[in-house]
């Protein structure tokens, strides 16, 4: 293979990762899922119950609007990737997959000017307490009734995030 395919291969991986990301996002919603679903696909670094992990983190870890449930899926899945696989690495096993983790957030903040669910959707995510949640269980037609213009900007954040990540990755080579 051509340097200038593996480029182009490379460039299409990131679209590829920001387009499926972005869908997934539009569609079913769940920022962090959704980031992790497309990275899992394109990477071939299926894992369901990473997968399933993944699912509780949208919202702003969770529901908390903090830290970007987008930004917690490229983290987790740059530990997938370049984390140590045994805890007899010690904390020098760790050091690879955190400098990769560093270089996310840097783009990340770059990007967007901030790390926080809530700065990044402008206050439009809702935080929950223990009531607001059990409320939403009884009651998820209520979720779907979401913010259009909260959708699209998730949308887009999930999609850059995930692409931000394929970049990453394959700088590594």
């Amino acid at each position: 293979m051509k340097k200038r395919d593996v480029v182009q291969s490379k460039e299409a991986m990131k679209g590829e990762a920001r387009e499926r990301a972005f869908k997934y996002e539009s569609t079913y919603h769940g920022c962090s899922q959704c980031t992790m679903r497309a990275l899992q696909e394109v990477l071939g670094l299926e894992d369901e119950l990473v997968f399933k992990a993944a699912s509780c983190l949208h919202g702003g870890m969770p529901v908390e609007r903090k830290v970007c449930g987008a930004l917690n899926a490229g983290v987790m899945v740059l530990g997938m990737k370049y984390g140590r696989a045994s805890l007899d690495e010690g904390m020098a096993g760790t050091l690879k997959g955190m400098l990769q983790v560093q270089k996310l957030v840097r783009r990340f903040e770059q990007k967007f000017g901030t790390t926080a669910c809530l700065e990044i959707t402008e206050g439009q995510t809702v935080a929950m307490d223990e009531e607001g949640l059990k409320y939403f269980i009884e009651h998820p037609e209520v979720m779907e009734e979401m913010s259009k213009e909260l959708i699209k900007r998730c949308s887009q954040v999930v999609g850059k995030t995930a692409e931000i990540v394929v970049e990453i990755i394959n700088e590594e080579g």
